[in-house]
Order: C-alpha cells, then structure tokens, then sequence
C-alpha cells in the first residue's frame, strides 16, 4: 500500500476524526441511545434529545454532577480528543515550518488519543464494551489507528514524491 508523500495533506488526516462519529452507544436498558464524535456527542434519551459538548462533560465532573465510571470515561474521552486536536495543531506547524519528523510525533499522539478512547469506552461499560449501563460500538475508533499509522509511517516530502528527508 503506498502512503501519501504530500506533507500538505497530513493536517487533513486528524481532522478528518474530528468531523466523523466516533461512537455509538445505549445507555442501561435502552435508557437512551447516543452517537458520539471527538467533541461532542447526540443523545436521546426520556428527557428528549441532548447536544453535549466536551467542555460540557468536563462541567459536569469539575461540578460533581457527574461522578465515578462515567466521570472517568468522560475524563479519559475529553482527553483523546483534545489530544487529537493538538495533533491537528502540530502538523498544521508542521507542514509551515517544513518540520517532517513532527508527523511521526503527530502519529504518536493520536495513537494515544485512540487508547484514551478506548479506555474511555472501556472504563463505562467494561472490557467487553457491554454491561449494566449499556454498551458501546467504537466504529470510528480503527479509524484512529488507521490515521495514525499514516501519519508516523508515511514517508512525507515537500509535495508530492520526494524523499520525505528533513533537517529537524
């Protein structure tokens, strides 16, 4: 499989996860079903349908509202995802200071924000992404490691071809 060499690309590569659902998710019995992106999530449940962000659920847990496994999962999501978006930030620096080993960093960290996810998921309904508080389907999150892969193992250069050398 040949993987891109335009460095102009790779900041598209993170974003990308930003815009796609990440998971989706029933709560307890069918309580409530929920999809979910890096930033924020859907959810309907008997209280109607919820729009929540990511600076929401960090509310939530900072105010005790939210507590135990939830507030972890919540805590282990909110940072893959701001994590992601640092990574989008450092290939955008990247591509304009002409810095390709920071693509490799960048594949590294989201990496790390596809465990955090996980773990997220994990950390709210068990190892087997199924429980007494619902379950979780991650179908987005293959595609985090799919990205990350591209990012660290891609031979990136200036444009298109090229050798992908760089100085720093």
């Amino acid at each position: 499989m040949d993987l891109p060499s335009d460095r102009r690309i790779a900041p598209i590569l993170p974003l990308v996860l930003l815009v796609v659902p990440l998971n989706l998710y029933v709560i307890g019995d069918w309580l409530g079903t929920g999809v979910q992106w890096a930033l924020f999530r859907y959810q309907e449940t008997s209280y109607g349908p919820s729009l929540i962000t990511i600076a929401s659920d960090i509310g939530y847990v900072i105010s005790g509202l939210i507590t135990g496994r939830t507030a972890i999962s919540f805590i282990l999501w909110d940072a893959g995802a701001v994590i992601l978006v640092v990574s989008f930030l450092v290939l955008l620096l990247a591509v304009a200071e002409g810095k390709v080993q920071w693509m490799r960093y960048a594949g590294v960290a989201v990496t790390a924000s596809g465990v955090l996810l996980v773990a997220s998921c994990i950390a709210q309904y068990g190892p087997l992404l199924a429980g007494p508080a619902g379950f979780s389907v991650p179908l987005g999150v293959p595609l985090v490691f799919a990205i990350a892969w591209v990012l660290y193992a891609g031979e990136w250069s200036e444009g298109g071809g090229g050798d992908g050398e760089d100085s720093g």
